[in-house]
Parts: C-alpha cells; structure tokens; sequence
C-alpha cells in the first residue's frame, strides 16, 4: 500500500505536465490561425484594434499565443475578419446541413482559460456558415477574473450543474442548475462561479451576421 500515493502523484504530475502541453499547443494554435486569416485579409492589428475595440498589444498577445480569449473575444475577432470561430478551430471540411457532435468529439477553445476561472468546449465547430455558435462553459470557483463582455446579437445560457452569479448591466443574479436566462448581448454582461464547486453552463451565441468566407 505504501507505493500507492507515491505512483499516484506522479501519475498526477505526468498528467498535469501533458495537461498543460496541450493547451499551449491548443491556445497558440488559435493564434496562428487568427494571424493567418487576418494576414489573408490584408488587415493590420491597428485595423483589426479598431474594428474589435482591443487595444493592438491584446490582440498581438492573442495571436503569439500570450493570451487566453474568451468567447465573445473569439466572436469579435471573427466577426472583425469576416469568418466564424469555428474556422480559428478546425481544418477546413466539407460543410453539412446537420451537424453531430459526440461527447468525445467536443472541441476543447482555448482550455488555457482555466488559469482565469473557465474553460469552455465547443459544440458545433463541424458547422459553417451558422447563426447559432453553441458551448460548454466549465466556470471554476474563486476565479479572480471580472472580465466584462459585449456583443452584437443575443445570447442564451442554461446552467447544467452547480450555480453561477451572472451580471447584466447593474443587475445581478445567481442562477442554479436548471435556471436560463435569455438576452440582448450588447448590454455588458459576464458570469462567474457562484459555489465552492464548479458550475456547467450551455451557452448559445445568436448572430444575425452571417459570414461570406474565403477559403484559404
């Protein structure tokens, strides 16, 4: 019995080190590709700055692979260059009318979030050329992050266990498993863990935007 704690921390450290390897590898991934859709565009990072509202040195960061964006800075940036977050996730495919994603299929988007207080999957980065841009957000308990969000569109967010404090504009709400909330998403909002557990949120971002990609 006395080799069993011993075998189990390094098990755990051995995890944790190919833990963290795949979400540098994952994280600088994203940034790659959002500089060589936006190098494809002919746009500068003083262009993108303006058209986002981030300052060129967040968005420089993103792209060296220096920064974790959330959601609704993917959305900026997609929307800024014409494309979709999918396309900042995975290879080019042939598109379909009904997409599935397996549980084992879900897209890790930027997992080095976990450093901030939430991780999220996405749900339908099979998908082009959709409205509708659907994630699991993963918000873990006493996260110091206050980041405050806004986009174009509306947004939906199911909490699917433990309980989350979201603010809308001045107001605030704890909502618990099985509470939605449902909302213009230009107002400035964000969401955070409101337990000592960890919270499971469905979110649905809704864009009536829908983009006229070039294919690389």
């Amino acid at each position: 019995m006395a080799f069993l704690p011993a075998f189990s921390s390094h098990r755990s450290a051995y995890t944790n080190h190919l833990w963290r390897t795949c979400m540098i590898d994952d994280h600088e991934s994203i940034g790659m590709k959002i500089r060589t859709y936006r190098k494809h565009r002919k746009t500068t990072l003083d262009t993108l700055s303006v058209r986002t509202g981030f300052t060129k040195g967040y968005l420089s960061k993103i792209e060296r692979g220096h920064q974790s964006p959330p959601i609704a800075t993917l959305s900026k940036i997609a929307d800024a260059l014409n494309v979709e977050i999918a396309d900042f996730l995975e290879r080019k495919h042939e598109d379909v009318s009904c997409c599935i994603v397996r549980s084992t299929d879900r897209k890790p988007v930027t997992p080095r979030g976990a450093m901030f207080g939430y991780t999220y999957e996405s749900l339908a980065h099979k998908k082009h050329d959709k409205l509708m841009n659907p994630f699991i957000i993963t918000l873990t308990p006493h996260a110091n992050d206050r980041t405050v969000f806004r986009h174009a569109g509306q947004e939906i967010m199911f909490v699917l266990e433990g309980s989350m404090e979201f603010w809308y504009g001045d107001e605030k709400h704890i909502l618990d498993a099985g509470d939605c909330v449902f909302f213009d998403s230009d107002t400035p909002h964000r969401g955070q863990c409101a337990g000592e557990r960890e919270s499971k949120v469905l979110v649905v971002i809704y864009s009536d935007n829908p983009r006229n990609k070039e294919l690389l």
